[in-house]
């Protein structure tokens, strides 16, 4: 392991992509064997980030919450197999819930489309009501299609609630954040700068932000941590004993269920994503964003591996970063994570036929496609990356190696766009 090399990896694309600073955590079989800041806790700053300053984690946070599920699950107090109206009946007014059964929230496949996010809801039960003023078409029967819902996800730290009779925080930091021994992981997090080592969080132009107030979507996205605390809540998936003594006996392997196809070789289970064959492994993990946050954890429960990548800026590699950080405790190059697909051949006129504005009620501004010297170039906000071709209606975006899918219509009409688990339609 040559973490010399990881680490020049990990500064280019740091400065490339203008990160003040980043944490990184590697660990095997519960012991650390890479551990490092990078850069400062503020941009131009003089101290240094630590494996112990406190990031956002954003949709990391997901995982959290389908443990804590499956531990409800575990002790028989629900099934995954329940509908979702037998512990929230108030929410059979929301017709695509109606049918949704407990595991659908858990993987994004309810088949409901992106919607309008209301960070100011704080109470379950208000948004449940927000839902159902809603007119929403769903985009599938439960379990037919994945589009990654931050509201109906939402649903299950309800479901937490009257399962658990606890507040849906209170029961992750009671039951998994305390007793694995996580000091400095909170839903509250401390205020930003250096007196507390917490990181300020910047968006484009490095422009700092405060931490989002996100209401209900803390259910999804508001576990803030340290990379030391999430190689601790790693174990929790690749040290049974360590499990058992922490959440007893609870089988994480029904977490890592190929349940619905994110592209050729990664899926969605249960508030995790499994990539079946990475560098010959099999590697679980989750992403995350927010303002000012750009996270990726990911973990080889065959390996006893564990990465966790922190840092304070919107819509950087920080899961190239895992990635590159998993391929060299794997004893290879960094570099070889990230080798984009092969192009394939796609003509002049077909390429013109995805270009256009794509939006969907959860991102309005969404993104822009046009055409580019042998692909596309897709612009979100003021970054602009290109898109090689890689299959039939698919590209691979060169920056991040994320794909984006085109549904194509009668052979010709472009419709709607996947990329980021999420449908987007086209204007």
């Amino acid at each position: 392991m040559d973490w010399k090399v990881f680490e020049q990896f990990a500064e280019r694309i740091r400065a490339e992509e203008d990160i003040p600073g980043v944490a990184i955590g590697v660990a095997h079989n519960g012991e650390a064997i890479y551990v490092n800041g990078l850069g400062t806790i503020k941009a131009g700053g003089t101290v240094n980030v630590t494996p112990d300053t406190v990031f956002g984690t954003a949709s990391v946070t997901k995982s959290f919450t389908a443990l804590a599920i499956h531990i409800l699950a575990a002790e028989g107090k629900l099934s995954l197999t329940d509908p979702a109206v037998k512990y929230l009946p108030e929410a059979e007014s929301i017709p695509v819930i109606r049918s949704a059964e407990v595991r659908h929230l858990l993987s994004h496949t309810t088949g409901m489309p992106p919607v309008r996010r209301r960070e100011d809801i704080e109470r379950f039960g208000d948004h449940i009501r927000y839902l159902e003023s809603l007119d929403i078409e769903p985009i599938g029967v439960p379990g037919e299609r994945i589009s990654y819902s931050n509201d109906a996800f939402l649903l299950l730290g309800a479901i937490i609630e009257r399962v658990s009779g606890m507040d849906y925080r209170e029961f992750v930091m009671e039951r998994i954040v305390r007793p694995a021994g996580m000091k400095r992981t909170s839903f509250t997090p401390p205020g930003q700068g250096v007196h507390s080592n917490t990181a300020v969080q910047y968006m484009e132009k490095l422009l700092p932000v405060d931490w989002p107030s996100l209401g209900n979507y803390a259910v999804g996205g508001g576990i803030r941590s340290t990379v030391n605390d999430l190689l601790l809540y790693g174990r929790l998936y690749t040290d049974r004993a360590f499990r058992e003594s922490v959440i007893g006996n609870v089988d994480t392997a029904e977490m890592q269920e190929h349940v619905a196809m994110v592209d050729e070789n990664t899926f969605y289970g249960h508030g995790l994503m499994v990539t079946p064959d990475f560098g010959g492994a099999v590697l679980v993990h989750h992403g995350g964003g927010q303002p000012g946050v750009s996270s990726s954890f990911g973990f080889l429960p065959d390996r006893g591996i564990t990465v966790a990548v922190l840092t304070n800026r919107t819509g950087v590699s920080a899961e190239k970063l895992m990635k590159g950080a998993i391929y060299t405790a794997l004893g290879r190059s960094p570099e070889e994570a990230s080798v984009s697909l092969p192009y394939v051949q796609v003509s002049p006129d077909e390429l013109k036929t995805f270009t256009g504005q794509y939006r969907n009620d959860e991102d309005p501004d969404g993104f822009r496609i046009d055409t580019a010297e042998g692909g596309l170039a897709i612009r979100v906000g003021e970054q602009i990356d290109h898109l090689g071709p890689v299959g039939p209606g698919q590209f691979q975006n060169d920056r991040t190696g994320k794909l984006v899918r085109f549904d194509v219509r009668s052979g010709v009409e472009v419709a709607m766009a996947f990329t980021g688990l999420r449908v987007y339609w086209k204007d």
